[in-house]
């Protein structure tokens, strides 16, 4: 199974080019957008980061960032998170009819990078074997897509999706979860 989170161990820059060493490279290829996080010096850290390279044998991805050369050193608490990307913005905005922006555009991309995680953990957590960058079939890109959307829409909301009735609801709220669910086959054994 892959690991979305993984343990930057130690790692090295020279003129911007950071190379780290993490728990594993399981997942990680070049292109591949990276967030990285709890860096020693703060200023290292980066989100969106594209992967130059990947080392298998060493266990090392390589970014670039900034103008930043120091020597190697062994990190405790650094963490490189590999960006899911199942399902995109322009996916959700077909969905919803309309293109965002400004912050409404911002919220959107939040959704979806949720979205993506979650779709990623839950069938992973069901026992399938996914890679972040690649969906398992179009149903579970669109399961993935259409929870993005069902966040982007639920925003000032208590309990779902913000509706115009002043009628409170009683009783569960019903909403896209299950379809979802069976778009994304979790909740159930996994079938060979």
């Amino acid at each position: 199974m892959i690991d979305i989170n993984k343990d930057i161990t130690a790692i090295v820059a020279t003129s911007g080019v950071f190379v780290a060493t993490l728990s594993d490279v399981d997942g990680a290829q070049v292109s591949m957008k990276v967030d990285i996080g709890g860096l020693p010096t703060p200023a290292w850290n980066v989100m969106a980061a594209t992967i130059t390279a990947v080392n298998t044998t060493l266990k090392t991805i390589t970014w670039s960032h900034g103008n930043f050369t120091f020597a190697s050193q062994t990190i405790t608490t650094g963490v490189a998170h590999l960006e899911v990307t199942w399902c995109s913005v322009e996916d959700v905005e077909v969905m919803l009819g309309f293109t965002p922006d400004g912050d409404d555009l911002t919220y959107l991309t939040t959704c979806v990078d949720a979205a993506n995680d979650w779709a990623f953990l839950r069938r992973q957590k069901a026992g399938y074997v996914d890679h972040p960058n690649i969906a398992g079939g179009s149903n579970v890109k669109l399961g993935t897509a259409l929870y993005a959307m069902a966040l982007y829409r639920e925003k000032g909301s208590v309990d779902s999706f913000a509706s115009f009735t002043d009628t409170p609801v009683v009783g569960a709220v019903m909403g896209s979860m299950g379809q979802i669910k069976k778009l994304l086959g979790v909740d159930r054994a996994q079938v060979a």
